[in-house]
């Protein structure tokens, strides 16, 4: 009878050796350098998109003809700026989208729902966090740019808009930060890969109050996606979240636009201006948040109950996750130019 070697399997210590914190740095260095350049293109193509915006159109931009080329224009830099930096992540870093995205034995439509629900009512609690800093930044006189997503009196332009921000947008933006960028952190340590990935998803938008939203809905979608393994949960998720959002907007901009003005730019409406179909677009809208607001505290304390959050991490990948990041030049570099477009340049218009 041959004999048979057995060979153990390697072990892993807890701190890692100089090789291996070399191999795992190489590694957060590309995953940064990849978010670097979907930063530059987004912004460069911006800055572009501006000036060429006042080339063709000079002060007559606000001319309602051109708010189909505005829109288009606006909306080009963050597809061309992540679909490059999706198709070099996946290069770069190996990821294996093809598995991300057909995996779906493992979850079910009941998933899908309970995603939706926890992620529509972090939404509204968003608003209301986001409310409320507002308030107290203006007491002391700072006053940030405000996202405006109304809808234009084009309805090529309207139409263009709500396909990226409904469709294009989320698919790309899942792809990019539940997959190339959770991905690429997720061997070493679960945990600080999901905090990374919704910390990087919320400074993405360059705006605090589209910050805090972006950071509490990243945590359940990372976590749902490591989970079953699959992108599609959170891709259809987020498809949901941002059409709910759009449509209230519309509706709301339509139906009571007073109210909506003021909600954008924080003065104070004249309710009694409000007819009465605006005023049941409020309301509607106030007790659909409010009903997703206590079901998705339901759904979250569920899922904690039942297992369902973050893994806590061993010490060995404690040890492969923010001390070594630290030491990424890249990273350095990506965090403190993501703050700066999100909590600094803001204020500085």
């Amino acid at each position: 009878m041959d004999q048979i070697n057995y060979m153990p399997p390697p072990t892993v210590t807890v701190i890692p050796d100089p090789e291996e914190r070399r191999q795992i740095r190489r590694k957060y260095s590309r995953t940064a350098l990849i978010l670097l350049l979907n930063m530059a293109i987004f912004n460069i193509l911006g800055e572009l998109a501006a000036v060429l915006v006042y080339a063709m159109f000079g002060d007559a931009a606000a001319d309602p003809s051109h708010e189909t080329v505005i829109t288009l224009l606006s909306i080009l830099p963050p597809i061309l700026s992540e679909t490059v930096s999706i198709i070099l992540g996946a290069k770069l870093l190996g990821i294996n989208f093809k598995r991300l995205t057909a995996n779906r034995e493992n979850y079910s439509g009941a998933t899908v729902a309970k995603l939706i629900t926890l992620c529509i009512g972090l939404q509204f609690a968003a608003s209301i966090i986001a409310a409320v800093i507002q308030a107290l930044l203006e007491l002391v006189g700072l006053k940030g740019a405000t996202p405006d997503l109304s809808a234009t009196t084009s309805f090529t332009a309207n139409i263009l808009m709500s396909f990226y921000a409904c469709i294009l947008g989320p698919v790309l933006e899942e792809l990019l930060y539940r997959g190339v960028l959770l991905q690429s952190m997720r061997k070493y340590n679960e945990r600080f890969a999901i905090i990374l990935s919704a910390l990087i998803f919320g400074l993405m938008h360059q705006n605090y109050q589209q910050f805090i939203l972006g950071f509490m809905l990243g945590i359940p979608l990372a976590i749902v996606t490591i989970k079953y393994d699959s992108l599609i949960p959170s891709i259809f998720t987020h498809i949901f979240v941002n059409t709910t959002g759009m449509l209230s907007t519309y509706l709301m901009q339509y139906f009571a636009p007073e109210f909506y003005d003021a909600a954008l730019n924080g003065g104070e409406a004249d309710i009694s201006s409000i007819g009465g179909a605006g005023m049941a677009v409020i309301l509607l809208t106030v007790l659909f948040r409010i009903a997703f607001l206590i079901a998705g505290i339901v759904v979250g304390i569920v899922s904690i109950v039942k297992g369902g959050n973050m893994k806590r991490p061993t010490p060995a990948g404690r040890s492969r996750g923010l001390p070594v990041l630290v030491r990424s030049v890249p990273w350095l570099i990506a965090l403190v130019l993501y703050c700066y477009l999100a909590f600094i340049a803001p204020f500085l218009n």
